[in-house]
């Protein structure tokens, strides 16, 4: 049985950033991808779950890059589960060039919930899932919990029809754009994207409407806190950057 498995994606013009490089949406979208195909293979996919009145939510993630890849570059990324806890899951992925050498490396929590209820449900409901543990893990460690930001309103948003997924709430992809939304192109210009966290707190559903807070810890290093009027804190997030010289 295979544990491990690798998908490959050509970086396309509707992945890239003004510099031509894989946008952190774009790329955070191929990852889930990643996993959602290899769900799929394994036999508890969104599809599968939704007909059992369940589906996945993404809890945690983090993602560490050498280099995020350009226009019309290969890549392949690498997908295991670590482990299958009793409420969540980790799953970890491995990205690399068209000439395999690694460039990144990402790791995300995962829970199940009820499409009814809300509620999360316990994994052991997932038969299959702990077949597929491989207790492998990453450079980068698994994602951790991110603390109460400060800090000041450095963007807003309004949840519209174009940010509702098939769970009936904004895509995570969306939070990532809101938060990336916080800095200005000549600030991507003199630093360059390393690592990324982020931790789901709530749903996100149409209509809803907040800020995003943006706090500097450090040189290149900043938390950020998404605030509904509606639900209060929807998420948490750290972005570290590298001054452009640095790669």
């Amino acid at each position: 049985m295979d544990k491990k498995r690798k998908y490959q994606f050509q970086v396309s013009a509707q992945h890239i950033d003004f510099q031509k490089k894989v946008s952190l949406s774009s790329l955070f979208h191929l990852i889930l991808k990643t996993a959602g195909k290899d769900a799929d293979h394994n036999g508890f996919g969104l599809l599968k779950l939704q007909s059992d009145d369940y589906t996945w939510v993404l809890s945690r993630f983090v993602m560490d890059m050498e280099r995020f890849p350009l226009e019309n570059e290969n890549i392949t990324i690498e997908t295991w589960i670590q482990d299958v806890g009793a409420m969540f899951t980790t799953r970890n992925f491995r990205i690399a060039n068209g000439e395999d050498r690694i460039i990144g490396h990402a790791s995300s929590s995962w829970a199940v919930i009820d499409m009814g209820t809300r509620q999360s449900v316990l994994l052991d409901t997932l038969a299959s899932l702990s077949d597929f543990i491989l207790p492998e893990t990453t450079p980068i460690g698994a994602p951790t919990r991110i603390a109460n930001v400060k800090g000041d309103i450095a963007n807003r948003f309004e949840v519209k029809y174009s940010h509702i997924d098939v769970n009936c709430h904004a895509s995570s992809p969306f939070y990532i754009q809101w938060i990336a939304d916080c800095f200005s192109l000549d600030f991507y210009r003199m630093y360059k994207l390393k690592r990324f966290e982020i931790n789901f707190l709530k749903e996100l559903t149409f209509g809803d409407t907040g800020v995003v807070y943006r706090e500097a810890k450090a040189k290149n290093d900043y938390l950020f806190q998404l605030v509904t009027s509606e639900k209060g804190i929807a998420c948490r997030a750290r972005m570290q950057f590298e001054d452009e010289e640095c790669r």
